[in-house]
């Protein structure tokens, strides 16, 4: 089996009928009485060929759930699994009939003959028999496209090239980036240490000097360097806010690989066209199957066949992103800070309210822990996003088209038909393949048992689980 577990039905495909006939033309003879009197011409039929044609369809399957619920616990589970169908039909939705009349057979009792049934491209599998003669094998075959779809190991591949390139951008990665890029704008620890020593300062001499010593000494550069760093912490929080808030939630995702079309085309050794007649080499004539076709034969050419072989495959990637934000992430005590951060850009700062609002230390201790949280964010990249859902999808068609092509030999007595010789039918066979694999929270690839303990804890923290079906 092509999947893990499941089960494998099977059923049958009707196709077109097969059919050929070669009837004579001629006095009627009544076995044990003898040829009739007065005489009297009739039809006798001759050699037939009756051949049901048709196909099978192979089904590998978990029997999922559908439609999936929309409400309840399982709304949000993983409901699919991984499946294969392989189905191989005749294309044609039936085969033209054709009667073809053969004048002048001899000069007997016999008069004339006719071809009723199908003159349709070689598409059977062919033998060679005792007297050299390659003709289809009996009974009838057809020889359906072989399956050319991608591995399983193929399609993992795809797989990990389609998360990457159609996975939301990581968020634990553009947390980490934005609020690196944040903390630029935030004067460096040593310079916040300063803060409070100046402030000291400065505090004894504006209380004599007034509005102009707080420009000579130096205020107003504290006062931009301390706005400054508000509007980066007042960025850092949004961001932080931002990643909180997304945790857990679900970002649907599709990707589709360009579509791959490939034609070739063949011209089948030993193998003639239309089905029933041969090449018979030392003559550089026909030939006919056993019973069927032997006056038809000498009156008609055979051709070569030509296999034209298109394949088909299209390969596209449907899934849902997630993260877990761990609760170790709350590094500091927001309301107090944001409380501190409401005060200072809802007033004009001066020196009085900057130095009443709060000792110093609180912007020491707010670039450590943003520090931390940038490192614990860092921790986590390696694991990436997670997959609550994520499958790859193949389908890969190979349709094998049979021609007739140049003419090979020559009919033993073209007198007994007029050309034009009548146009043989091409016949259309085809193996569909459709696959889907499916990946766990971490990727394609990888099996559950295969995850770290850090790996299983963030998808029981999710919620995620491999639901029974």
């Amino acid at each position: 089996m092509f999947i893990n577990r499941g089960t494998t039905k099977s059923r049958q495909l009707k196709g077109p009928t097969f059919f050929m006939r070669e009837d004579d033309f001629g006095r009627e003879y009544i076995s044990g009485v003898g040829y009739t009197e007065p005489p009297r011409y009739v039809w006798a039929k001759g050699g037939t060929v009756s051949t049901s044609t048709g196909g099978i369809q192979i089904t590998e399957s978990d029997g999922n759930r559908w439609p999936p619920p929309k409400k309840g616990p399982l709304k949000d589970s993983d409901l699919g699994s991984e499946f294969f169908t392989l189905k191989q039909e005749i294309v044609n939705p039936k085969f033209p009939f054709s009667n073809l009349q053969i004048n002048n057979i001899n000069s007997g009792e016999w008069q004339k003959s006719r071809l009723l049934g199908s003159l349709i491209a070689n598409c059977f599998v062919t033998v060679q028999e005792p007297t050299g003669l390659y003709v289809p094998a009996r009974p009838l075959k057809y020889a359906f496209p072989p399956d050319l779809s991608s591995s399983r190991q193929d399609l993992v591949t795809k797989g990990a090239t389609a998360v990457a390139a159609c996975a939301p951008t990581n968020q634990l990665a553009a947390a980490a980036s934005a609020i690196g890029e944040a903390l630029q704008d935030v004067p460096a620890i040593p310079g916040v240490h300063l803060w409070e020593a100046r402030l000291r300062a400065l505090e004894t001499v504006a209380a004599a000097g007034g509005e102009f010593l707080n420009v000579v000494f130096g205020i107003s550069p504290t006062i931009s360097d301390i706005k400054t760093f508000v509007k980066g912490v007042n960025e850092v929080e949004k961001r932080v806010d931002q990643f909180i808030r997304d945790s857990g939630r679900n970002v649907r995702r599709s990707f589709h690989f360009p579509k791959e079309r490939s034609i070739s085309e063949t011209v089948l050794p030993n193998v003639w066209s239309p089905a029933g007649l041969a090449y018979r080499p030392l003559t550089n004539g026909t030939a006919a199957w056993g019973e069927v076709a032997q006056q038809v034969a000498e009156t008609q050419p055979c051709y070569e066949t030509i296999r034209t072989r298109t394949i088909e495959r299209e390969i596209w990637f449907e899934g849902a992103f997630t993260y877990h934000l761990p609760k170790w992430f709350d590094t500091h005590d927001k309301h107090d800070r944001r409380l501190l951060m409401a005060k200072l850009l809802g007033a004009e700062p001066d020196l009085n309210t900057l130095w009443q609002l709060t000792p110093w230390s609180w912007a020491v201790d707010w670039v450590s822990n943003a520090g931390s949280f940038v490192k614990n964010l860092q921790s986590l990249i390696s694991y990436g996003t997670v997959l609550r859902y994520g499958y790859v999808m193949e389908k890969t068609t190979i349709t094998d088209t049979y021609t007739a092509g140049n003419r090979k030999g020559v009919p033993i007595h073209p007198e007994r038909f007029a050309p034009p010789y009548p146009a043989v039918s091409p016949v259309a066979l085809r193996t569909t393949v459709k696959k889907r694999i499916q990946a766990n929270p971490f990727g394609f690839g990888l099996s559950w048992d295969g995850l770290s303990t850090m790996q299983q804890a963030i998808v029981a923290a999710l919620g995620i689980t491999r639901v029974a079906r």
